[in-house]
């Protein structure tokens, strides 16, 4: 089997999934050193922010992040429903998709290449042409409501294994 040949499939880190919404959503702080800053109203990597000791970082703790109490040599890796309902009803995912959506509209271009764009930032690949045609079909049927079809796109995007996982 092909997909075996591959290895399995692992899941990206806590910290990995706040960096990678982060920067395709345009709002990443690429600035090397200084202060850390705080999780929910800083858009550094995650290695500048802080981490309290007694206080867990939701954002993170529900991708089985370590607790900074304890010494932690192996990570839980965990897939549990909280995970998924965490990325589908979470204010921070929405607000990443909404983010991603506005870069993508910002740029020129036509809606396959904004679609090409979305989808080599979130995947690091093209899409194909089933699926462009696909996210046209879907934004089309929302004429009214561009930007919030196109930002539920973005969260479909964001959602998805590929950008969770990593072969």
């Amino acid at each position: 089997n092909r997909l075996l040949a591959r290895g399995p499939r692992e899941r990206l880190s806590a910290e990995q999934i706040r960096d990678a919404a982060t920067a395709i959503s345009g709002e990443m702080n690429a600035k090397m050193g200084g202060e850390a800053g705080d999780w929910n109203l800083s858009s550094r990597r995650a290695v500048y922010l802080k981490v309290l000791r007694n206080e867990r970082e939701p954002t993170l703790e529900v991708f089985d992040a370590p607790d900074g109490i304890f010494t932690t040599p192996v990570r839980n890796v965990t897939t549990t429903p909280t995970q998924s309902l965490f990325m589908i009803n979470g204010p921070w995912t929405m607000q990443r998709s909404k983010a991603f959506a506005r870069r993508l509209d910002g740029d020129s271009g036509t809606l396959e290449q904004k679609l090409t764009t979305g989808y080599t930032l979130a995947f690091g690949r093209a899409p194909s042409a089933s699926e462009i045609e696909t996210a046209r079909t879907y934004l089309q049927s929302h004429p009214a409501a561009s930007q919030d079809a196109f930002a539920d796109l973005c969260h479909v995007l964001l959602n998805s294994n590929e950008f969770l996982y990593v072969d």
